[in-house]
């Protein structure tokens, strides 16, 4: 009978460690291989690229628009990370959220703060300041049916803006019935002037509108910004030449262009020397509320009296469509030794023609003069 195998010869290998080390060469390519593709996936920059795409997802619920942040903070890179907003005696934005992307490499940033309409103090503290007895800078309107403003500083590097998005779903509830997203830039230089600030609000009202639909606010967003205004917060206009926000006042002012949806206005009203005397302001609806939480306003404002008269402070105010009153007050400023209306004469009286205007530009009626 012939053996269907035969037997192993001696000195042959056992096919059992012949298997186990096929095995372990098959693993060992494996691990090389595993290696290899991680290094290159390391070293090429891809890792680092799908952590800082992975950042921007998660990074206010994906509400950043980082399309043209990139140009806007001039980087190639960027990374975003939420961030826990601090308490303290000043009020701050993004109590409801806050998050920031910036250059891995560098200072270049931009972050984004969430409010709900009702907690709006600290947007008003870092988008201006606005003490009663400080030259804050100027409030220009992002237009295009947006109620949102911008500022900036500095050569234009340094841009701050705040949207205001109504929840037409929430209108019943007195907590939440806006979103308010307060967004800030800081490049490692200025680009361009004109076209940065379009970049910016664009970037602004984009992540506007995305947040609004991330935190379940459904709002009806303005049209597509092709420009913003001019940034006149150094520009003196004559006397009897405003046509903006100081229109109808007489002295040299320096002003800002008008747009019905602007929730802040400014006005100043200079001296002989050029110097700002007095500051007026318009604040609508979520931010009329929130002046008096400002620093100082106490010795200014009476916020139980629809108008009147106190410390170097005058106010007025209007019902809007928003069914809120609107906030009409001017203040002097300090360290001036040319001011020229010791009795409050004129102060009254440009409030008055800054009030009339701006109210009757958002539709606001009933308005008390001091």
């Amino acid at each position: 009978m012939v053996e269907a195998k035969e037997a192993r010869q001696i000195g042959d290998p056992d096919p059992r460690i012949v298997r186990f080390q096929r095995k372990r060469k098959l693993i060992i390519a494996v691990i090389v291989l595993v290696i290899a593709a991680s290094s290159i996936f390391y070293f090429s920059g891809s890792y680092d690229r799908w952590q800082e795409s992975r950042s921007l997802t998660d990074t206010c619920r994906n509400s950043v628009d980082t399309s043209e942040v990139k140009e806007l903070l001039g980087v190639d890179r960027l990374r975003g990370r939420n961030i826990e907003v601090e308490q303290g005696s000043n009020p701050s934005a993004g109590q409801l959220h806050k998050c920031s992307v910036r250059d891995p490499d560098g200072a270049a940033y931009l972050s984004v703060a969430l409010d709900w309409g009702s907690d709006v103090g600290g947007v008003l503290h870092e988008f201006g300041g606005f003490s009663p007895y400080e030259d804050g800078g100027m409030a220009i309107p992002l237009g295009h049916g947006w109620e949102g403003v911008m500022a900036e500083g500095g050569l234009g590097s340094d841009l701050i803006a705040t949207v205001n998005m109504p929840c037409a779903n929430r209108r019943t509830d007195p907590e939440r019935s806006s979103l308010v997203v307060t967004v800030e830039s800081m490049a490692e230089q200025a680009k361009g002037g004109t076209v940065q600030r379009a970049r910016f609000a664009r970037t602004a009202v984009k992540t506007a509108q995305n947040a609004a639909k991330a935190w379940g606010c459904t709002a009806h967003p303005g049209g597509a910004v092709a420009r913003v205004p001019g940034n006149a917060a150094h520009a003196e206009v004559p006397s009897g030449e405003a046509r903006g926000t100081c229109e109808g006042i007489t002295t040299a002012v320096r002003e800002s262009a008008t747009d019905p949806k602007a929730p802040i206005e400014n006005c100043y009203l200079l001296s002989d020397s050029d110097t700002s005397q007095y500051r007026i302001s318009a604040f609508y609806s979520p931010f009329a509320k929130a002046v008096p939480e400002q620093l100082s306003y106490t010795d200014v404002l009476d916020p139980g009296k629809l108008a009147g008269h106190k410390g170097s402070g005058y106010w007025a105010s209007a019902k809007c469509p928003s069914g809120s009153r609107a906030l009409y007050i001017t203040t002097g400023l300090p360290d001036t030794e040319d001011r020229f209306d010791s009795k409050g004469t004129l102060q009254k009286s440009a409030l008055k023609a800054f009030a009339t205007r701006s109210a009757k530009r958002h539709g606001c009626t009933d308005l008390k003069l001091p």
